[in-house]
Parts: C-alpha cells; sequence; structure tokens
C-alpha cells in the first residue's frame, strides 16, 4: 500500500525535526536515527517479532561501549509501528559529539561481537515487560485490558496469519530465545545486509551512511492478515480478569478520529470507565481504546461483569451494548461495516445458550 510506504519512510519524520545537527544549549539537543531491518525469509513473522524485540532493548547495551557512553543514547517515543523499524536518540551539548556516539552505535550493531551477558539482559527486560501486562493487578486495569486484546486478537485473526503470529508473543516465547539463536539471526541479517538508516541527510553523510532517495518508495513488510467471519466468538478473558470485549476493525488510518459523541460516552483512551447509561446494570465497568495494533487500527470495548449478574444477562446486555446507537456510529468510521464488528463472550455464554 502506498500509504503504509509513505509512512514507513516518515516514520520518524516528526522526530527528525530536530535532528539535523542541533545547536549547542546548556542541556544539549537530541538527535534520532532511525533503523530498518528487512523481513528474514528464513524466519516466521513470530521469530522474526522476537528476535527484533530482544534486539531493540540490545542497542542500548551500546551505551557501554566508550565511544558512545559520552551521549545519553535511549529510545525515542514512537506513535507509529511500522515492522522492522528501530530508532536511537543522542543526546550531548556538543553536536560533534552526535556523530561520534552515533557511528559507535553503527558499529555496534553491524559489527561489534555481542555480549551474552548483554543479551540475557535485554532478553530479561523485555521478558519482565511482557510478563507485566499480563499480571493482574487492581492498581492497573489497561493491564488487563491489553491481556484481554491480545486474546481476542487470537480469536479474530486466522491462525498462522501475520498478525496472529505477532499477538502470540509472550514473555514465555521472548524468554525461551538462547543467545546462540540470537546470535546467528543476528549474523545472517549483518551479512546479508537487511539493516539500514533513516535520518537527515547531513547526518547520513557525516555518518558515512547511504541516503535515501526520498522518491523511491522503501517495501514494506506487508502484514495484512485475513480475519474469521465476523460476529459471535468466544474467548477466555475471564482468567484476565475482562470476559468480554467488543472489537471493531477502523482500517489502517491511525490518524482517524471517532465520533465525538461516541468518544465521550464511552471515555476512549482514557482512564475513566465508559458511561453506559441505563440498562446494563449487568457490566459492572466497561474501558474503551482505539489503538494500532501493527498498522490494524481497532475500537475495543473491555467489559467486566457485575458479580451479582448470571451469564445470560450478562451476555445479553454485552449483545446489546454492540448494537447501541453509538456503536452503530463508530461502525461507520470501519471500510467494512457490520463485518468489522466482533463479539467477543466468556465460554460459559454459549453454554448458557
Amino acid at each position: 500500500m502506498l500509504v503504509r510506504n509513505l509512512r514507513r519512510l516518515g516514520i520518524i519524520s516528526a522526530m527528525l525535526a530536530v535532528a539535523s545537527f542541533p545547536a549547542s544549549s546548556r542541556e544539549g539537543e537530541t538527535s534520532i536515527l532511525g533503523i530498518h531491518l528487512a523481513m528474514s525469509p528464513e524466519l516466521s513473522f513470530r521469530e522474526q517479532h522476537i528476535n527484533q524485540t530482544i534486539l531493540n532493548s540490545l542497542l542500548l547495551e551500546a551505551s557501554r561501549v566508550p565511544d558512545v557512553a559520552q551521549c545519553g543514547l535511549s529510545h525515542p517515543y514512537q506513535v507509529d509501528y511500522v515492522f522492522g523499524d528501530f530508532a536511537v536518540t543522542v543526546r550531548h551539548i556538543n553536536p560533534a559529539m552526535h556523530v561520534k556516539c552515533l557511528r559507535g552505535v553503527v558499529r555496534y550493531l553491524l559489527r561489534d561481537d555481542i555480549a551474552e551477558a548483554d543479551f540475557i539482559a535485554a532478553r530479561a527486560f523485555e521478558t519482565r515487560m511482557a510478563r507485566e501486562w499480563v499480571e493482574l493487578d487492581p492498581k492497573y486495569p489497561e493491564r488487563e485490558d491489553h491481556a484481554a486484546e491480545r486474546m481476542a486478537f487470537l480469536a479474530i485473526y486466522r491462525k498462522y496469519s501475520p498478525l496472529y503470529q505477532l499477538h502470540s508473543v509472550d514473555a514465555d516465547a521472548i524468554a525461551a530465545v538462547t543467545f546462540d539463536e540470537f546470535s546467528s539471526w543476528l549474523g545472517r541479517n549483518r551479512k546479508e545486509g537487511r539493516f539500514t538508516f533513516n535520518g537527515p541527510k547531513r547526518l547520513l553523510e557525516a555518518l558515512e551512511l547511504p541516503v535515501p532517495d526520498p522518491m523511491i518508495l522503501q517495501p514494506v513488510t506487508s502484514l495484512i492478515s485475513s480475519r474469521t467471519p465476523a460476529g459471535i466468538l468466544f474467548f477466555d478473558g475471564e482468567r484476565v480478569g475482562v470476559p468480554a470485549l467488543i472489537a471493531l476493525f477502523l482500517g489502517h488510518d491511525e490518524t482517524l478520529a471517532i465520533d465525538e459523541k461516541a468518544r465521550r460516552r464511552f471515555a476512549c483512551n482514557q482512564q475513566d470507565p465508559s458511561d453506559l447509561g441505563d440498562g446494563y446494570g449487568a457490566i459492572a465497568r466497561a474501558s474503551c481504546g482505539t489503538y494500532d495494533y501493527f498498522g490494524d487500527v481497532w475500537f475495543t470495548l473491555a467489559l467486566r461483569k457485575a458479580e451479582s449478574a448470571s451469564y445470560p444477562d450478562f451476555c445479553r446486555q454485552v449483545l446489546e451494548l454492540s448494537h447501541d446507537a453509538d456503536i452503530a456510529t463508530v461502525m461507520r468510521f470501519s471500510p467494512d461495516g457490520s463485518k468489522g464488528l466482533y463479539d467477543l463472550l466468556p465460554p460459559a455464554c454459549q453454554t448458557s445458550e
């Protein structure tokens, strides 16, 4: 898709606005280098994603390299996700040090031997992050929502499709990768020249890196995935505290804004619970989110059952909610209309029928 190609070229365009040899200041300025890794044809999407996840954290270990230690090395905040894209930032009061530090990062990525201890630290960090998002904690209900959404997408996307594989990655899968496996994967990518770099022309030239021609669209790994037919599906979200979830596919435009009235009522992307109004007493809490998951944009409502409610009442009200007028309004923003709407219910709803 042209849009995805343009996003690939502009993934960090907003961040790069300050990255071309910034002026000195007392606090120092930031330079940003974008990195893209082409898909390894010998691996599945799942294996590639796991290794990329570890590599993303491992890049920060370059701060231990003498040339890099003088700069503050970090990851920039990314509001978009393109498969295989990374970025690092360096911060120093002297602009010349930005180039020196980024040269050290490039050398670390493309040529330096990776210490097993650094790999283990990066793997442990990513394993911990993945595990925290599925640990039940009343203080962080959004973790439960996230875990339920992941389970819902495993039911929605067809098995073995790219997005099914990516959503199937959990803490155990990351922890299972060995140093030898990762080193072999990294070595192949280095040998095949699968790493490319993105940034201001002057910065890339100073780093002696090829400058991409902005008129040539760069290839992007397609994550387009088939889905099961829309309608009622069953999943075990109850084990993470979210027994039901309504999901609506909104397309591939991450800048899309849904109907303002619906956004306010459902408190989308806020910590406040949604205001469902009368007639939904069996639903204890509804949490709304609109997220870009690897390029697919979704509207979701994570639903919790009232303790006193029966499953038949809860199931009925979830289905009634999916046909609510405000949900129907949001559905108009979906390119698939009603074919993009999914009701994820607990198995108890299936047996109660």
